[in-house]
């Protein structure tokens, strides 16, 4: 069975993109603890980050480290956290959190909870892809 993940790759499902090639995606996360959080997804539907091919791995790092750079400037952030995941959904993805204060360390607002609506995640995405271009 398809991960939510494989159904907004393929636009079964709307999502939020930022950023496409042909190995990964970026989208932003539907239920962000901080604005602009991202995450970075392979289009090969894989469980877990070990059972990447090499090629892959290195991939969605180098475009992590691309939005990550570009999350700092975008949202003029003192850094982004970057969390590898794949529990929630059965699929690898790197969540990116733009943080811009340090005073709340990451694990203290994880998880939100909270959806965001379309409204802000198009104006937030449209934010992210004018820094990335």
């Amino acid at each position: 069975m398809a991960s939510i993940f494989s159904k907004i790759i393929a636009r079964e499902i709307p999502g939020h993109f930022v950023y496409e090639d042909e190995v990964c995606v970026a989208i932003l996360d539907k239920f962000p603890a901080t604005e602009g959080q991202t995450l970075v997804i392979p289009k090969k539907e894989v469980d877990y980050i070990g059972d990447l091919d090499d090629t892959t791995y290195q991939h969605i790092f180098s475009v992590a480290k691309r939005i990550l750079v570009v999350l700092d400037t975008a949202f003029e952030t003192e850094r982004t956290c970057l969390v590898v995941e794949g529990f929630e959904v059965p699929h690898v993805h790197i969540k990116l959190y733009p943080m811009k204060d340090n005073s709340k360390p990451l694990g203290t607002i994880l998880p939100s909870g909270t959806m965001a609506d379309d409204e802000t995640l198009s104006k937030v995405a449209e934010k992210i892809r004018v820094v990335l271009e």
